[in-house]
């Protein structure tokens, strides 16, 4: 009976142990979701203000001229805030491609390491 809880204990732990690498990849892919998705909300949002913004100069614009003028303005400023969120988007799929290097480095050298042990014994 004692030989048996002891295989019982040793294929839980050896479970756990496996599934462990498995939750840090979903934690971290989560977090890197949630990043995408707040950037993606964000750029979302500065579209929307657009639009509002050229709708209100729309009305309250006297002639063409002055129209185009401010519908510019607010494109370039518009431009200008997304050339901005891009470099942050290239920064976050560095950070999650980081991320996921190291978590996969790691990975391996915990595998490497329990075969070693597992092969030695």
């Amino acid at each position: 009976m004692t030989k048996t809880a002891a295989e019982i204990n040793a294929f839980t732990e050896n479970s756990r142990k496996f599934a462990e690498p498995a939750q840090r990849f979903a934690a971290m892919s989560a977090q890197l979701t949630e990043s995408f998705l707040r950037h993606s909300y964000e750029a979302a949002g500065d579209f929307l203000n657009l639009s509002i913004a050229a709708l209100h100069s729309a009305t309250q614009a006297k002639d063409v001229p002055e129209l185009v003028s401010k519908q510019s303005e607010l494109a370039r400023a518009c431009m200008e805030k997304q050339t901005e969120r891009s470099k942050d988007l290239f920064k976050l799929a560095s950070e999650g491609q980081a991320h996921v290097t190291e978590w996969f480095d790691q990975t391996t050298s915990d595998f490497n390491a329990r075969a070693q042990t597992t092969k030695a014994a």
